[in-house]
């Protein structure tokens, strides 16, 4: 199977700096020409806004390429590291990345756990399941109904598709440096939004936010969606371990748990794991876009995220980590977390 290469950038820039692979972010104004050393303007590119970076070139290779919000333009980047800029792959990729997925990764009778507990000895934490959202219904149609299946990349897309026009998306694409009004552009966001969660990789971050991941390897991975984890409950698949901290399950706008999972399901264990109680799977995904252009440096590091806040969040914070778990570059995982914000809006 082929695998697209992660993106990575690590730019050391006198006027400005990339905030990643593909994405310039400026500390003061600067204007982008049509071409480098042309005085003719096209845009300007404003101060802590990210914009898409396109390519490297001009003499000596010192300009940088720029996606403005209507028009291309170069802006001065002397000092830049000279690194090969790779686009996220295509939906036709990603379409034949997930047929050489299901031949080469997905046996046709699923992995079954054992030597571990096959019934509940707790109660549950929910008592009543909470009232499902259309938007919850959608989640979990998409969740694999085996433990060691993930979300397909067509799947994620058609989420994305469906929720393009919702203003949290607009949101999170425009914080994105993204256009948004030019000729292809939603084709484009959608795939960029795709990349971020599932890429050319068996496991990918959608699944495992949204829906729990890793259920044989032994820690339960992800499961940070209420609606998802109150369906595996509800279906016996997994048991309420108590709080994972203090004496209450719930700690602001989320719950901080332990639980475990049960056979055949799952014999894994997740000794800390959270959920919000008020946000859903639109918002999360928008949220973590957003987390994703403002705390990943995406320079190569083994660990690499922050605590997100921003204004609109009412003082809550997400952890976000990033990384390479979906094939290529994008977000390893997204949470709601009591932490101390390190990266904000």
């Amino acid at each position: 199977m082929s695998r697209l290469l992660p993106l990575l950038l690590t730019l050391l820039l006198p006027l400005s700096s990339l905030a990643g692979s593909g994405a310039f972010v400026s500390d003061t104004r600067v204007e982008a020409v049509d071409q480098p050393e042309s005085k003719k303007v096209v845009f300007v590119v404003e101060p802590d806004t990210s914009y898409p970076l396109l390519k490297k070139g001009g003499p000596g290779r010192k300009w940088c390429k720029l996606q403005g919000p209507k028009a291309e333009g170069w802006v001065l980047c002397d000092g830049a590291a000279e690194t090969a800029v790779q686009a996220a792959p295509s939906a036709t990729e990603l379409v034949k990345a997930d047929r050489q997925q299901q031949a080469e990764v997905i046996p046709a009778v699923a992995k079954l756990a054992s030597g571990c507990a096959t019934t509940c000895g707790n109660p549950p934490l929910f008592s009543k399941p909470p009232a499902l959202s259309a938007v919850d219904r959608e989640i979990l149609a998409l969740c694999p109904a085996r433990p060691d299946v993930s979300v397909s990349a067509g799947d994620v897309q058609r989420f994305f598709s469906n929720h393009y026009d919702d203003p949290r998306i607009q949101k999170a694409l425009a914080a994105a440096g993204r256009s948004r009004t030019r000729a292809g552009a939603k084709q484009a966001n959608l795939e960029w939004l795709t990349s971020l969660w599932v890429s050319t990789g068996p496991r990918n971050a959608f699944t495992h936010v949204f829906c729990g991941d890793d259920w044989l390897r032994g820690p339960i991975g992800g499961l940070h969606y209420q609606a998802r984890y109150a369906q595996l409950e509800a279906e016996g698949k997994l048991c309420y371990d108590g709080p994972a901290r203090g004496n209450s399950a719930v700690s602001g706008d989320q719950y901080l748990i332990s639980f475990h999972g049960v056979a055949p399901w799952s014999c894994g264990v997740k000794k800390i794991g959270g959920f919000s109680r008020s946000q859903d799977a639109v918002s999360v995904a928008a949220l973590a876009t957003r987390a994703f252009v403002r705390c990943c440096a995406r320079d190569g590091a083994k660990k690499e995220g922050g605590v997100y806040s921003a204004p609109d969040l009412g003082g809550t914070a997400w952890q976000i980590h990033c990384g390479t778990r979906n094939g290529t570059y994008g977000i390893a995982t997204f949470y709601p977390t009591n932490d101390r914000p390190t990266c904000a809006e």
